[in-house]
């Protein structure tokens, strides 16, 4: 008899409700384990140093400013919507006791928002005595095609034409100090999937139909563009560029496409992204810490770092020397660089002066030949 109940209490629609709860959670903790990659911490103590997280308030970029702050960081959280910056910097203040979090509004679609943050980091209350790295994170996708006030397509704007024009006007700052600066811009192996720079229609004016997915791959390849011409550029001084890659993460930046609009075929895509091993935003950061702060990337530049940390091939587009020299030439151009850095100079008065004249600078200028050379 008592044989009898056990055996009705092991088959209960309790008894077997926990049962298949406990495999499911070891079976995912099993695939997460296996999608989280190697495991891997940055032991750093990042205290005395600044970095710069565009795209700060979700996702890998909100990661990146907690991980950051963990260590003792001062973090500044260059972000679009300051509200909601506001509230993320007081999750993360109180998650890591640590002050050193700063909102500072920067739109990457709008240029002139650009140069308002580099001008208040330069001068002022707001003024930065140094910066150590800075990680171009925000990045967009959308389901159909929108401009920004300069008539820019906005994937492109924000994706590559922002951090152009914001790594452009800060370069001087950099260079004119002594210590080492990482600039990490954040990338995927997308734009390796039969991607090239069409130049003909850059601002996707002519598509028959406008592909956000697609918009949003070249846009990325015009960052990897970018990021390896800064790199060349760059060699001899204090700041080495480094891109990479933490593969399919879990984020919002689909949100605005079609896919994600119905609620059947949103669930579809969530299965789809599970099966293909879509990492939680804590594991996808590991490649961005060690490229920004770990001492074993101390030095490295130019390279590309995939979701396990290591080096990866470069494909032929991005080692274009010719195509990297002419987007580089379009993007002056398109973001109005050279008015924007005379805007900025004037603005910034006899600091801009200081800043050109100090010891450093001129330490920085005779390495490089000139830093106008180096941009121009």
């Amino acid at each position: 008899m008592a044989a009898k109940r056990f055996i009705r209490g092991l088959t209960s629609p309790w008894s077997l409700g926990f049962s298949g709860f406990g495999l499911a959670y070891g079976l995912y903790h099993i695939w997460d384990s296996t999608q989280s990659g190697t495991k891997y911490d940055l032991y750093e103590d990042l205290a005395g140093k600044t970095y710069i997280v565009t795209g700060a308030t979700s996702g890998i970029g909100q990661a990146t400013a907690e991980e950051l702050a963990k260590r003792n960081a001062r973090v500044i959280m260059a972000c679009r919507n300051r509200d909601k910056c506001v509230q993320v910097r007081r999750d993360i203040v109180l998650s890591t006791r640590n002050k050193q979090v700063y909102c500072r509004q920067c739109d990457l679609e709008d240029f002139d928002s650009i140069r308002a943050f580099v001008q208040k980091l330069s001068k002022g209350k707001f003024e930065l005595d140094r910066i150590d790295g800075v990680v171009h994170n925000a990045a967009t996708m959308s389901g159909e095609r929108q401009v920004n006030k300069e008539g820019i397509e906005k994937t492109l704007a924000v994706n590559h034409l922002g951090s152009f024009l914001l790594t452009g006007l800060i370069m001087e700052k950099l260079l004119a100090q002594t210590n080492p600066v990482r600039i990490v811009f954040l990338n995927s192996n997308v734009i390796d999937r039969n991607c090239d720079i069409n130049f003909d229609d850059l601002n996707a004016e002519h598509m028959k139909k406008y592909d956000g997915y697609d918009v949003y791959k070249h846009s990325k390849l015009a960052a990897a563009l970018f990021a390896r011409e800064l790199s060349d550029r760059t060699k001899g001084t204090n700041v080495s560029v480094l891109v990479a890659d933490p593969g399919r993460t879990k984020s919002n930046l689909s949100a605005q496409m079609d896919g994600q609009t119905f609620f059947l075929s949103r669930w579809l895509l969530k299965i789809v992204s599970f099966g293909m091993g879509e990492r939680r935003t804590e594991k996808a950061v590991r490649p961005v810490l060690y490229a920004l702060a770990d001492p074993e990337t101390a030095g490295e530049s130019g390279i590309f770092i995939d979701r396990e940390r290591k080096s990866q091939p470069w494909n032929e587009v991005v080692l274009d020397n010719l195509k990297r020299e002419k987007l580089w030439n379009i993007s002056e151009a398109w973001t109005h660089f050279a008015a924007h850095l005379k805007q900025l100079k004037e603005d910034l008065g006899e600091a801009a002066s200081a800043m050109s004249d100090s010891p450093e600078a001129a330490s920085t200028i005779t390495r490089t030949k000139t830093w106008k050379t180096l941009w121009l």
